[in-house]
């Protein structure tokens, strides 16, 4: 699994669906913030996460800081 690290990072402009397959654990944050039903669509998964904020009235931070939050469980755990 690769190390997320947002700063410096691009992370808002990679497509929903390359973030999943890079960070797998991450399914469960997007579900939550964006809804199961979106995750099943192909059409969500092209959306940069920077868009699918924007569209679904996201905050971008919180969002980031939950990855970032599950990331650091998972190097602990």
């Amino acid at each position: 699994m690769t190390p997320f690290s947002f700063k410096g990072s691009s992370l808002e402009n990679k497509s929903i669906g390359n973030i999943l397959r890079e960070y797998i654990q991450m399914a469960g944050i997007m579900e939550r913030y964006f809804g199961g039903h979106c995750l099943k669509k192909r059409g969500f998964k092209l959306q940069t996460l920077g868009m699918a904020c924007i569209l679904f009235d996201v905050d971008k931070n919180r969002l980031i800081q939950d990855f970032e939050k599950v990331q650091s469980e998972d190097k602990d755990g």
